[in-house]
């Protein structure tokens, strides 16, 4: 692909601007708000992202975090189950990983078969964001810390803590008030944040509620009508309630226990207009997702033989979704009388865990050399489970209200897993460090049938597969301002259950059939990146290249089908492992204080640029669906050396989807390619913040400044793949319900004392 962007002169810019930064003595401080520069962690690339960040930024959900992220997106289901992860280098969903506090926050649970009907989407969790101190964006396998599922990166969230808003000693207190409103979706929010400490006892609350809408198109104003034509997103209502508290107490010095208890609670109430039509006549989801988490963690600081530091800890999290579809179906075959029935369909997935955790840190000085090493233990239990049920009342019998059991989309199941890793950082002389670490993984997977699945095929039991993953990699300083980067790490990902043991759930539509004998997919990730830091910025110019093994896929076969014994005359897929998956790409990223470049007394003036090109294939040769097209930021950033005020301006330019990006090769050689794609767009995006007062921020936030009508990419390669958008797809101009939102502007205002 051929690449011409204005960006492309910005980074030249950075580039060439980079031979003259060594010139002055002093150090440059980048201001907080800004954009942290990339840089080589545990062999992956690391974004980070503070609570100054997430406020000036004005993040308040996934979307936000990844804005100004090139080459990563958020995964979208639809308008009524919104996002299911993130999208790293080009792999998506349970390739990513998701943490909070090193819980692993679930597994999706998509139903492949039945995506058309849009019952269920049991998604991965969400954490609200104003409940996070760090939020680590992981580019690159990252196994050994992030463990399965971060096979082309991760996203660690890290909750607050009381100490981040008290004096480093003695009794304090503090409190904070937070009021928001953002347009694109008419949500208003409100955050309260008390931390206190009395003695040795610290106390923290964070409690946050948000209420919206559905996230608006680009013109609201639309076709307003009912059936896949709409051109606006189905009306929704939303709810969330985030609660996070924690309890610490030193009980002697250099010991300390910590009590959490947090709550996640959202609410979705959809009016599903667009499935209206001759078979729908009416739509309403009402969704449920609950995350409930109880903590407990002790840790120890004080130098010993075997370590410096030790955390151990043991939580019970419980994420619960549940689907409520409430719909009047008119049904027609032919000649013969219609029926009209109302039906209550309640779906529900239920992922519990409890987790048990020991990590250790010890620095050695052995000779020249220092050592900073980190290993530790974790076990897992985990539980699955997956119900459907119907109510209906039909106007062909007097029966009333009938309730039957539709069985489950996957068997009850459980998995213990037994994990025992070592990172160790070895500083060879000042210019060169060695990183080398090694992960093992135990898996049990147990399932059986219950009321809620047969195991008809006989495939359900016990299944045993273990991971061994490393990573090795070096920084050598070739100069007093550029270091040399590079590093290969693996990753794993263990199969989902769905993957496994999914047999469609239907008694009428046994199209996938389950395979137990999956195997975990690995990667063997390399990077190589020359990284320069020099007075007045710095930059990363850096290239990767991943190759996957037993990924896994569906293949279509044709013959008998093991679900219901019979030869299947539309054929059926089962999931396999399949080699020669490949993604490669380059990344850049910098930032130019300047102020000082140009000599001026008036500090606090800075720029950022980056950008990602990817590209990917599968085992097939074709592309690999999911890479996102060619992207790019930059950036003016201000603060005003008082830091009475600051501003934000940001250009982000995205190319657009070709079909020979996005084309699948049919068994007879034929290409078929999307009937979408998304546009090649550069969005304007403008923030200011005012420190009203010590103690009182006002930021205000202006996006797609100049009301640009665009499609990414993940909104619209669904819509043409049959299963995967509800309804059958658009007709007519409905594609423009999945366009991105037009100029839209947020508020918040924080107090605190």
């Amino acid at each position: 692909m051929k690449i011409t962007s204005p960006i492309l002169t910005a980074v030249a810019l950075f580039a060439v601007a980079g031979t003259g930064f060594a010139q002055e003595s002093d150090v440059v401080q980048m201001d907080e708000a800004v954009l942290k520069a990339e840089t080589v962690k545990r062999d992956a690339i690391i974004e980070t992202f503070t609570p100054e960040d997430v406020e000036r930024k004005q993040i308040d959900d996934f979307d936000d975090i990844v804005r100004l992220l090139p080459g990563i997106t958020v995964s979208k289901g639809d308008e009524r189950w919104g996002s299911s992860g993130f999208n790293i280098r080009g792999l998506d969903e349970d390739r990513v990983g998701i943490n909070v506090d090193g819980l692993s926050q679930g597994e999706t649970l998509k139903y492949e078969t039945g995506q058309a009907y849009g019952y269920f989407k049991g998604s991965r969790n969400g954490v609200d964001i104003e409940s996070l101190k760090a939020i680590e964006v992981v580019k690159g396998a990252d196994s050994i810390i992030s463990g399965s599922g971060a096979l082309a990166g991760a996203v660690n969230f890290t909750t607050k803590d009381a100490a981040d808003y008290l004096n480093a000693s003695g009794n304090d207190a503090y409190f904070s008030a937070k009021v928001g409103y953002a347009s694109i979706n008419d949500e208003t929010m409100g955050t309260a944040t008390a931390a206190a400490r009395a003695g040795r006892v610290e106390a923290l609350v964070v409690y946050t509620n948000r209420q919206g809408h559905e996230y608006e198109n680009f013109d609201m104003d639309g076709a307003d009508v009912e059936g896949s034509a709409r051109e606006i997103p189905d009306p929704q209502e939303t709810e969330l309630n985030s609660l996070l508290t924690k309890l610490g107490y030193v009980f002697r010095p250099g010991h300390r226990i910590d009590f959490i208890y947090s709550s996640y609670d959202s609410n979705r109430v959809t009016d599903s207009q667009s499935f209206n039509g001759s078979w729908y006549q009416s739509r309403v989801g009402n969704d449920t997702s609950e995350n409930i988490r109880y903590g407990l963690l002790y840790a120890y600081e004080g130098e010993t033989p075997l370590f410096d530091a030790m955390r151990a800890s043991v939580d019970r999290q419980e994420v619960d979704f549940a689907a409520h579809t409430t719909q009047d179906v008119l049904i027609q075959f032919g000649a013969t009388p219609s029926t009209d029935e109302t039906r209550e369909d309640i779906r529900a997935f239920n992922q519990h865990l409890t987790k048990g955790a020991l990590e250790f840190e010890k620095a050695v000085v052995l000779g020249s050399q220092t050592h900073a090493l980190l290993y530790g233990a974790e076990y897992y239990d985990k539980d699955f489970e997956n119900s459907q049920r119907r109510l209906s009342n039909s106007n062909l019998n007097d029966l009333g209200w009938v309730e039957r059991n539709l069985g489950a989309l996957i068997p009850a199941s459980s998995a213990e897993i037994f994990t025992i890793y070592a990172l160790d950082s070895i500083e060879l002389g000042e210019k060169t460090t060695v990183r080398i670490g090694g992960r093992y993984d135990q898996y049990t997977y147990d399932a059986y049938s219950d009321e809620n699945y047969d195991d008809g095929t006989g495939t359900l039991g016990e299944v045993d597969f273990s991971s061994g993953n490393g990573t090795v990699g070096f920084d050598r300083g070739l100069t007093d301002t550029l270091t040399l980067s590079a590093g290969v790490a693996t990753g794993f990902r263990a199969p989902t259950i769905e993957e496994m043991y999914s047999t469609s759930g239907s008694v009428d539509d046994w199209s996938t059939v389950a395979n137990p004998d999956l195997k975990a997919e690995s990667v063997v990730n390399y990077d190589v990146a020359v990284t320069g830091v020099y007075d007045r910025g710095t930059f990363r110019l850096g290239a990767y290249f991943s190759k996957y093994n037993d990924f896994i896929d569906r293949e279509a076969r044709t013959g008998i089908n093991p679900n219901t014994g019979v030869e299947d005359p539309n054929g059926f897929n089962v999931p396999v492992n399949v080699d020669g998956v490949e993604v490669k790409g380059v990344e850049f990223s910098g930032y130019l204080n300047l102020s000082r470049t140009f000599g001026w007394s008036r500090q606090g003036l800075g720029a950022t640029a980056q950008a990602a090109y990817s590209e990917g294939e599968q085992a097939n040769g074709d592309p690999l669906y999911t890479i996102q097209p060619f992207s790019s930021t930059v950036g003016l950033v201000y603060t005003q050396p008082e830091g009475r005020w600051g501003s934000n301006l940001y250009l982000t330019y995205t190319d657009g989807k070709s079909d020979d990006d996005s084309y699948t090769t049919e068994d007879d050689g034929t290409r078929t390619y999307p009937l979408y794609l998304s546009n090649a767009a550069a969005v304007w995006d403008f923030s200011i913040f005012y420190n009203l007062t010590p103690n009182a921020r006002l930021t205000v936030g202006v996006y797609n400044l100049t009301d640009k009508e665009y499609y990414n990419w993940d909104s619209v390669r669904f819509v043409d793949q049959g299963d995967l958008r509800p309804g059958i797809g658009v007709t007519g101009n409905g594609v423009r319900r999945y366009s991105e939102a037009g100029r839209n502007i947020k508020i918040d205002f924080r107090f605190q004392f």
